[in-house]
């Protein structure tokens, strides 16, 4: 099983550590990928793709979407729902995403 651990913003993975731009909140695995979600402070300059997956030899794979066109609409969370992984926004909407390519389905509402 892939060793993984953060703090602040550094991820290691199986020993071998590397800074990302922005605090951690939150690593899940699923499927044999990792998946980072990134804090951007409030009022920097940022793209709102705060979700990096990679494998679990370190190697990035992709960043997620944008979940709605505006910078602060960022991922908070992700959770498992059965084997899909579903990412909540702070636009209140929830988003499957897809663990090859990062893309997102918008499922609507998620009531937070």
């Amino acid at each position: 099983m892939t060793q993984v651990q953060y703090d602040d913003n550094v991820l290691t993975i199986d020993g071998e550590s590397m800074a990302l731009e922005y605090e951690i909140t939150q690593v899940m695995e699923a499927d044999g990928i990792i998946l980072v979600v990134l804090y951007p402070p409030e009022g920097e300059q940022h793209d709102g793709r705060n979700v990096i997956a990679f494998d679990t030899n370190g190697t990035r794979l992709w960043r997620s979407e944008r979940p709605e066109d505006a910078t602060s609409h960022c991922f908070g969370e992700l959770y498992k729902e059965g084997e899909e992984v579903i990412g909540w926004s702070w636009n209140s909407n929830e988003y499957k995403i897809d663990l090859e390519t990062g893309e997102l389905e918008n499922l609507g509402y998620g009531g937070k």
